[in-house]
């Protein structure tokens, strides 16, 4: 369908143009928020073609539209004339007291902007390994990835850093974020970030308590959000109760002052302690319950996903990689998109009469395959009840192979699917886990199906 018209069709089931105040887009979703919500026709919504699925609550719609689409969507909506919304801007909050459902949405605004790069930099970090493997191999000079001085290949040098950077500064990004969500200048954000990165001269130093000393990057990705917060909230209290003949310069010192000092002090060792404590435990989960932890791991991951939790497992994520190198959970997820791909498959064999289903099936498993899941969750197997938890099962026997080998995990997040063998410590490993888990959701939902009642809801013959 013409985006345009597709456009159109939404607009139109959301009440119209004069009914949207806010309008933005993630990866595969259009978010909304209407101003009257009883004018919100979400069956009709479900029935337009391209609409995958109408998830969020009543006053902030969702509508999934899958990647790539989601986008093209809300850049033609946004250029249609009478619509008057509002998006992000730097003296406006993305979090409101009355649309805030909590720390995930929290989560959310801060790690979606991300996505994009975690995926691209991440990629091309495990291109860089396939290079690797090869100089392994072949010896092939262009390869080398030992240091220029030492003899390495200057080409390697140059893609190590392409594929490092985003990941060294990863803080600041953060912090940034962190910072607009929460209606402040990004760029105390960045020196909210900047200081969770690196701690000056005072690295190695002591605090002076508990035997803690002051360590560039404790705390992680955990200390930047919480800083890059803090600082948006004490920048905007500066700002509403100092004299207007001081708001150019009071406002940015008092937050860099105040928020700087608690950094160091507070929020980097209490975020580090969490950090180590949640590595810990993660660890002792995945080390100690192998298979069965895996498989539990694997198995409520799609459940995350539907909600929106699994966002807040980003910094959980990334406090891992930064202390450890990667992530041993992320691996376990993946096998989440494994299982979805194999029900899907399933489902496309088994009902081949169904030319609804057939075509919802299309439309999700290229994305399902590299790793986007949402298409496949709210456009095929939750539409169809008891296909999503066959869908689970059948990542929870990816996640016990991976149980095996507690050393298998991934370097960054955001890339997953196939495309996951790129960035897993254990490549073959990860293969034989998620070819497991496409076989087991195909498998179950092959000789369990589907009820006819749910099948109806596609509109056509078993």
């Amino acid at each position: 369908m013409e985006a345009k018209v597709l456009a159109q069709q939404i607009l139109e089931y959301l009440g119209g143009a004069e009914n949207i105040s806010e309008l933005e887009n993630c990866m595969t979703r259009l978010r909304v928020q209407v101003r009257d919500s009883g004018k919100v026709n979400k069956d009709a919504l479900l029935k337009v073609k391209g609409v995958m699925g109408v998830v969020g609550s009543p006053e902030e719609p969702q509508v999934i539209l899958g990647p790539g689409v989601a986008d093209k969507i809300c850049t033609e909506l946004k250029q249609m004339d009478g619509l008057n919304y509002s998006e992000a801007k730097q003296d406006s909050a993305l979090m409101h007291k009355k649309k805030s459902t909590g720390i995930f949405e929290f989560f959310s605004n801060v790690f979606v902007p991300l996505v994009s790069i975690f995926a691209g930099a991440g990629l091309l970090f495990g291109v860089k390994q396939i290079f690797v493997l090869v100089f392994n191999l072949t010896g092939t000079a262009a390869f080398n990835p030992a240091a220029v001085a030492d003899g390495g290949s200057v080409f390697m040098a140059a893609l190590t850093v392409l594929s490092s950077t985003f990941f060294t500064y990863l803080n600041i990004a953060v912090g940034c974020q962190a910072a607009k969500v929460m209606g402040g200048n990004p760029y105390l954000g960045l020196i909210a970030g900047g200081i969770i990165t690196n701690v000056g001269n005072l690295a190695g130093a002591s605090m002076g308590f508990f035997g803690l000393t002051f360590t560039n990057g404790k705390g992680g990705t955990l200390a930047a959000l919480a800083a890059g917060a803090l600082i948006a909230v004490v920048e905007k209290k500066i700002k509403n109760h100092c004299p207007d003949s001081l708001k150019i310069h009071l406002p940015s010192l008092g937050a860099i002052v105040v928020v700087g000092l608690a950094t160091l002090f507070i929020i980097q060792p209490v975020c580090g302690v969490l950090t180590t404590g949640i590595t810990n435990v993660l660890l002792w989960l995945v080390n100690n319950a192998g298979p069965l932890g895996g498989a539990i791991i694997a198995f409520s991951f799609l459940p995350l996903v539907m909600t929106g939790m699994h966002q807040g497992l980003t910094p959980v994520h990334l406090s891992l990689i930064q202390q450890l190198g990667y992530t041993p959970i992320y691996g376990f997820d993946s096998m989440a998109g494994g299982g979805q791909v194999g029900a899907a498959l399933a489902l496309f064999f088994k009902y081949r009469k169904n030319k609804s289903l057939q075509v919802a099936v299309k439309g999700g498993l290229p994305a399902g395959i590299l790793g986007i899941g949402e298409p496949l969750i709210f456009g095929v197997s939750l539409p169809l009840g008891r296909v999503f938890f066959l869908a689970c099962s059948g990542a929870a026997l990816g996640g016990a192979v991976l149980g095996f080998f507690p050393t298998s995990g991934a370097v960054t997040v955001s890339v997953s699917g196939i495309l996951g063998v790129l960035v897993n410590t254990n490549p073959l490993v990860y293969l034989l886990g998620y070819a497991v888990s496409i076989a087991g959701g195909f498998l179950f939902t092959w000789f369990i199906g589907a009820k006819k009642e749910t099948l109806d809801t596609f509109g056509g013959d078993l």
